[in-house]
């Protein structure tokens, strides 16, 4: 502690000098007027009271900062909590995402196994449906004969006259075929394919009773509709589209030259040619389609 003397008035006041902990100089009045003796309007008295309001300023002045540091460090505390719990909270949201998305893909895995065996066995079923129901579509037909649709279909391999063949289908249980629909008919040419002339397949259409009207065993006209005659498009006679009654003796229908091509392969041809033939009949009993 040091100590500082000031001589007022020829009398000499004692000051002491405090050194505070932290820094700066902090200066206090021992002696107080009445202790002095100095009288109110004495310039003694005013430097006294002028050096005490100087030294009171500056320990007001030492006191704010400190209380704003102990503040400051309340809201850095206060917002470094803050952050924390938000991390946390992010965290934890984090992890249930997480957690409920392996659930979700857990659960797709499962669902996906469980379909897929399901599928297997449908298939499986399937496989057994279809063999099943081509055990009884060929129970409807004769042995030798095909089912479409409803109906039963042979195609020969002997040959005949197209009159020799009607007779041969009605024999065999049936007639020369009747093309009824688009639908039939692609069945029917799929079968056939593209054949040699001496090849092609008698099917029941003549003209022989009025020559250019067409009609079929059961004595139904041509429906101009469903009606496929190859217009030889393509080949040598192109000029001469069917049917051509080609040197006025062409009375019967065939088919067969390019049908796996096109469906319109329907060609008139001398009715005493011998050549295949397309026989259909009724299925027996009901039948069955997918």
């Amino acid at each position: 502690m040091m100590s500082q003397e000031i001589v007022y008035s020829n009398e000499t006041i004692t000051l002491h000098q405090n050194q505070d902990k932290e820094e700066g100089i902090v200066y206090r009045v021992l002696q107080s007027q009445d202790m002095l003796g100095l009288s109110t309007g004495s310039q003694s008295h005013q430097t006294v009271q002028m050096f005490i309001r100087q030294n009171t300023n500056k320990e007001s002045d030492l006191g704010p900062p400190q209380v704003g540091s102990k503040g400051g460090s309340q809201r850095v505390t206060m917002v470094t909590l803050a952050c924390l719990w938000i991390l946390l909270f992010c965290l934890a949201t984090a992890w249930v995402v997480l957690f409920v998305s392996n659930e979700v893909k857990d659960n797709i895995s499962d669902q996906r196994e469980v379909l897929s065996s399901e599928l297997q066995f449908c298939e499986k079923n399937l496989t057994v449906v279809n063999n099943h129901l081509t055990t009884l579509r060929a129970k409807r037909c004769a042995s030798g004969w095909e089912f479409y649709n409803g109906s039963c279909y042979h195609f020969s391999e002997d040959k005949l006259t197209w009159e020799q063949s009607q007779y041969a289908c009605i024999r065999d249980g049936g007639h020369l075929v009747i093309i009824e629909s688009q639908q039939e008919q692609d069945f029917i040419r799929m079968k056939v394919g593209n054949t040699e002339v001496t090849n092609s397949y008698w099917i029941g259409m003549t003209d022989i009773k009025v020559e250019g009207v067409w009609v079929w065993m059961d004595n139904t006209p041509l429906n101009n509709s469903i009606k496929y005659w190859d217009q030889n498009n393509g080949t040598g006679v192109s000029d001469f589209p069917e049917p051509n009654d080609w040197e006025s003796n062409e009375d019967c229908a065939q088919m067969g030259q390019r049908c796996s091509g096109q469906i319109s392969c329907w060609i008139d041809t001398p009715c005493n040619v011998p050549s295949k033939r397309i026989c259909e009949s009724h299925s027996n009993g009901e039948y069955f389609t997918l």
